[in-house]
């Protein structure tokens, strides 16, 4: 195993993790567009987590893309430092749309 995709995947697990309860925050703080960008982004990084346990190769492929997609619309629409936590997810979706996951 290489260890910098080791590190690499633990530091965008964590960033994930805190992005996701942030994500979560928003949905109730925010509104509008931010609010539903922040459920697609949650909604997408749950399901993304139950591919990955499944080990569905392609579905976590294309939930990624979507990922990246939404994490993107909440960065545009976040403020100031807000915008780093989507970043994680950005970044989770590209491994996911990479299928890092799966080939190490």
């Amino acid at each position: 195993m290489n260890p910098f995709l080791l590190l690499a995947g633990i530091v965008i697990g964590a960033g994930v993790f805190a992005a996701t309860l942030w994500s979560t925050t928003q949905i109730f703080r925010a509104g509008g567009h931010l609010a539903k960008l922040h459920i697609a982004c949650l909604t997408l990084t749950i399901t993304a987590m139950a591919t990955l346990q499944l080990t569905l190769k392609l579905p976590s492929q294309i939930i990624g893309g979507m990922l990246i997609l939404a994490a993107i619309g909440a960065i545009i629409l976040e403020q100031k430092w807000n915008r780093l936590l989507p970043f994680f997810q950005a970044a989770f979706g590209t491994a996911l749309l990479a299928a890092l996951p799966f080939t190490g």
